[in-house]
């Protein structure tokens, strides 16, 4: 079945069209755009392409450079593109289906129109994902994959080697129609095959409303202070150069250097010697080149160096040249190393976990070897703030002054989301770094109000497993690693508690070091983390504590011997999965492992960790993802006050609010929605061994984590006078006070909120 095309001329072709999809019931979409970022001043969109029927699509010119040419006088492109928004993307009927292919792109397109899409959508990229999670996911190679005749259309006419911007429109109007076209074609095919395989409520209910609230997200964006940035910039410059030179400042490496210099030197003046050597004395002409060749060697070994080639031979050890490194971690002529990594080419890995485990082979702190690699692992972690989180979001903030880091539903097989330009869900802790988040400002007028699951995976693996232990310290509200390292020890919590919370008992250090392993191992089951790994976990060089892998393994061992109902889970996991070939989520998702049948026992082994892993990695984001899918829905209801999400990252959501929002009646609500979501309704599933509890914390920035207080006047945190110590303090009267309480103990004010948001709705 071949594909036919139309470029709309004027606005009875427009009307037409939009009677077309109000008939058929299908408004497939795809925006074209001159390739810049959305929230750049220059960006513009270039073409609508829209298919109601398989066959065919009709191409509505915007503002591209050619749309005079085939329009006719008085066509004006944004009324055409407005009135297709109201008739179509913002129709709320049902009988409507909106369908695009990677639609949250589209969405935002729309958006920065003033159009708010609504209604049913399907996402023909995201239902690909859903019934087969691996890779790829794009357009091009599901069509290469189920309508191989339209195979390479991008290619046409030499299409694909023009800039966006200079595509012309009679090509790229045919273009934009296959791509609709092909995308109406592919959604019918893979709606059915969710229908049929039972992945039509997870879709439905969870998958494609994630992309509306994410849609919102990465429009709102993170408001990036750029003055503190550019300050950091000068700075974390400085303190790279420093930390390289504390790395080539050491004398073994300063005697390599040179030894790799004189290296450098003398094979650059062997190779003019054989040069020379090749030359012919009697002849004139060589005569000269051997003269000068001569000169040359004579300057070099005079220590002058003058072209380029020769100022490279005298540069010092290059520390992100893994050549360099690699000679200089395992040769005899530097540190002497063991290899204990390889990479997938066979090379000697120079990786962060290669580093951190021939680091727990130094015992010395203060030997040459330590001190290099203490100063290595420094100056990578400067260098990665400095590139990644400075350097890097210095060059993606855009026009408004945000970052809007695009977060893809498709980016993990394990159901996580994952993020890019720039990533938002690898921002660095304070504890890591306390200057990074601080670029991340709250808009003025606003502030930011995070709610963070706590311990999400953990509650997700006892409420599988049936772990007492866990489910005991979750109801009770204790720590659960403190209560973990508590029974280990033989010691009572209370007793545990009392320590951590001493600043001045002589037994906290031990206990924060017992409890952070107790974390470790916690999480390294989860994760199916091997003794190895665990050891670097688990080790702190710095501190002088080493463990090896063989002490991990028995850490490992004991944790299942204090909690056998674990062990009896995974055991549950592995023989369902070499049953079935796949796992599955609470919510419904497939995690498809067919290496579990590999006669390569490491393949079969990682598909087996992954089984275990997967139903509490995922279940977690899900739950977040889910709860904000229910907030915002809420929101939108005018249930109560419309917070604008700009973050979301796994297990935590930010919200920019206006101070007035953030008080009891709102934080109880969202609170009561994530704790326990309505699961049972849409997934046929139920936690109710364990509350998924939260902490909410408030900030002018998203490095200010304040706890919240109930009945606190947010708008004095925007005063410039604002006092966090005086905040503090303030805090300590209501510390203990749980958020299930604060419709009893705070009935005044969480009425009054709730009437003041009621009188704004109606004003």
């Amino acid at each position: 079945m071949y594909s036919r095309y139309y470029i709309a001329k004027n606005h009875r072709d427009v009307k037409k069209l939009v009677k077309a999809c109000l008939s058929t019931g299908y408004c497939c979409y795809d925006f074209e755009t001159n390739a810049q970022p959305i929230y750049n001043d220059i960006f513009t969109p270039t073409l609508l392409s829209i298919t109601f029927q398989a066959g065919s699509g009709i191409a509505i010119p915007l503002d591209h450079f050619e749309t005079k040419e085939y329009c006719d006088n008085g066509y004006n492109w944004k009324k055409e593109l407005k009135y297709i928004g109201r008739k179509l993307i913002e129709n709320k009927d049902l009988k409507l289906t909106k369908v695009g292919w990677n639609i949250k792109f589209d969405n935002q397109i729309w958006l920065k129109y003033n159009i708010i899409p609504a209604g049913r959508m399907i996402d023909g990229m995201l239902a690909k994902y859903i019934l087969n999670e691996e890779k790829p996911n794009g357009l091009k190679e599901m069509v290469n994959r189920y309508l191989p005749e339209f195979s390479g259309y991008q290619n046409e006419n030499n299409l694909d080697k023009l800039p966006w911007d200079k595509k012309p429109l009679e090509p790229l109007s045919k273009y934009g129609c296959l791509d609709t076209d092909c995308t109406f074609r592919l959604m019918l095919f893979f709606e059915k095959k969710l229908i049929d395989t039972g992945l039509y409520s997870l879709y439905r209910n969870l998958i494609m409303p994630a992309s509306l609230v994410l849609t919102e997200a990465e429009k709102n964006g993170l408001y990036l202070d750029r003055t503190f940035n550019e300050k950091l910039l000068h700075e974390y410059k400085t303190n790279l150069e420093s930390a390289k030179n504390k790395c080539l400042d050491i004398p073994k490496v300063k005697k390599y250097t040179r030894k790799l210099i004189e290296s450098r030197v003398n094979n650059y003046i062997e190779s003019i010697e054989k040069e020379i050597e090749e030359l012919d004395y009697n002849n004139p002409k060589d005569k000269r080149k051997i003269d000068s060749r001569e000169n040359k060697i004579s300057n070099i070994k005079a220590g002058i160096f003058t072209t380029k080639k020769e100022l490279q031979l005298i540069e010092p050890l290059n520390l992100g040249s893994p050549t360099q490194l690699k000679s200089l971690l395992f040769s005899d002529e530097g540190f002497g190393f063991p290899i204990n990594k390889y990479t997938d080419k066979g090379e000697p890995s120079t990786d962060e976990d290669t580093l951190k485990e021939l680091r727990l082979t130094v015992k010395k702190p203060d030997s040459p070897k330590a001190i290099f690699l203490d100063n290595l692992l420094d100056y990578r972690g400067v260098q990665k703030m400095y590139t990644t989180f400075i350097e890097g979001w210095h060059d993606k903030v855009q026009d408004d002054d945000c970052l809007h880091g695009q977060y893809k539903i498709i980016g993990t097989t394990s159901g996580r989301l994952s993020s890019s330009e720039p990533n938002m869900q690898q921002i660095p802790k304070t504890s890591v770094d306390p200057n990074i988040k601080k670029q991340l400002i709250s808009p003025p007028g606003t502030l930011y109000m995070a709610l963070d699951y706590s311990q999400a995976e953990l509650r997700i693996m006892a409420h599988l497993s049936g772990d007492e232990t866990y489910l005991t310290a979750f109801r009770e509200g204790k720590d659960p690693h403190l209560a973990i390292a508590a029974k280990k020890y033989g010691v009572s919590y209370e007793e545990a508690l009392e320590i951590m919370e001493s600043d001045d008992h002589p037994d906290k250090k031990i206990w924060k070091v017992r409890r952070k392993q107790a974390k470790q191992v916690a999480f390294g089951i989860i994760y199916g983390i091997q003794a190895r790994l665990l050891a670097v976990k688990l080790s702190d060089p710095k501190e002088g504590i080493i463990v090896t892998p063989g002490e991990a393994q028995k850490e490992l061992d004991e944790f299942f011997i204090l909690h056998p109902k674990i062990k009896k889970f995974m055991k549950k996991q592995e023989k369902f999965l070499i049953k079935h070939g796949f796992v599955q989520s609470l919510f419904g998702r497939k995690r498809r492992l067919p290496q579990v049948y590999s006669d390569d026992g490491s393949e079969a082994a990682y598909a087996v960790r992954l089984a275990v892993n997967m139903p509490c990695q995922s279940a977690a984001s899900d739950m977040t993802l889910f709860a904000s899918i229910l907030n915002y829905w809420d929101m939108r209801q005018g249930k109560f006050p419309f917070l604008k999400e700009v973050c979301t990252v796994h297990d935590a959501v930010y919200y920019n609010p206006i101070p007035e929002d953030i008080n009891v009646w709102t934080v109880h609500k969202i609170w009561d929605t994530c704790r326990n979501p309505k699961t049972k309704e849409y997934f046929g599933f139920e936690i109710n061994d364990v509350d998924m509890s939260m902490d909410f914390t408030i900030g002018r920035s998203m490095a200010e984590e304040l706890p919240f207080i109930p009945g606190y006047d947010y708008r004095k945190m925007l005063e410039k006078d604002f006092s966090v110590d005086e905040y503090m303090q303030e805090h300590k009267k209501f510390k203990g006070i749980e958020i299930k309480d604060f419709p009893n103990l705070f009935k005044g004010e969480y009425e009054l909120a709730q009437k003041r948001f009621i009188n704004r709705r109606i004003a």
